[in-house]
C-alpha cells in the first residue's frame, strides 16, 4: 500500500513537470513569434541571447549549413571572434579579421576574399555556442506530419494517466 503512494506521488511529479517544461517551451515560443511577427524584429532576444541558423556552408568547416548557433547580443568582439550581422536586410555570421576603430572586416572560413566592410553597430552579437548537426532534426520538428502525432500522443499520454489516477481513487474508496 505504501509503495503505491510512493508511486502515485511519483507518476504526479513527473507529469507535473513535464507540464512544467512544455508550459515554458510553449511561452518562450510565443515570445519568439510576438517579437519576430508583432514587433517586426529580425531576430529573437532571450535573456541576452539568440538562437540562430546558418543558411549556407560559408564558415565550413567550422558551422555547417543547418548548424544552429547561440549568439551573445551585444558588442563585445575581438579579432577571430565568430560574429553575427546584419548587412543588406541579411543575417550574416562570419569570423573578424580585423577591427579598425568602429570598422570592421569580417571573411567567412570557406569564402575566399572576405567581405565588405561593416560598422560596428552591425554587428548583433558573438556566436559563443555551435550546436552541430541539427539539419534532420529541424526538418522533423517542423513537418507537421511530425508534430500533429507528438501533440495527440502526448495529450492522450496525460488524459491516459489521470483516468488511470481517477481509476485507482473510485477502487481506494470502493
Amino acid at each position: 500500500m505504501k509503495t503505491d503512494k510512493i508511486l502515485k506521488i511519483i507518476k504526479k511529479v513527473i507529469i507535473n513537470l513535464i507540464i512544467f517544461v512544455l508550459s515554458i517551451i510553449a511561452i518562450l515560443v510565443i515570445w519568439g513569434f510576438i517579437q519576430l511577427n508583432i514587433q517586426n524584429k529580425e531576430y529573437i532576444d532571450m535573456f541576452g541571447y539568440s538562437i540562430l541558423s546558418t543558411e549556407t556552408g560559408s564558415m565550413s568547416p567550422t558551422i555547417e549549413k543547418g548548424d544552429i548557433i547561440i549568439v551573445k547580443i551585444g558588442d563585445e568582439i575581438k579579432e577571430n571572434d565568430i560574429i553575427t550581422y546584419k548587412q543588406d536586410n541579411a543575417l550574416i555570421t562570419h569570423r573578424i579579421e580585423q577591427i579598425n576603430g568602429d570598422t570592421i572586416i569580417a571573411k567567412g572560413d570557406y569564402n575566399n576574399t572576405p567581405d565588405d566592410p561593416i560598422q560596428k553597430d552591425q554587428v548583433i552579437g558573438k556566436a559563443v555556442y555551435i550546436i552541430h548537426n541539427v539539419e534532420i532534426w529541424k526538418k522533423v520538428f517542423t513537418d507537421i506530419h511530425v508534430i500533429i502525432p507528438m501533440i495527440i500522443t502526448v495529450v492522450l499520454f496525460i488524459v491516459m494517466v489521470s483516468y488511470k489516477e481517477k481509476i485507482g481513487e473510485k477502487k481506494d474508496v470502493g
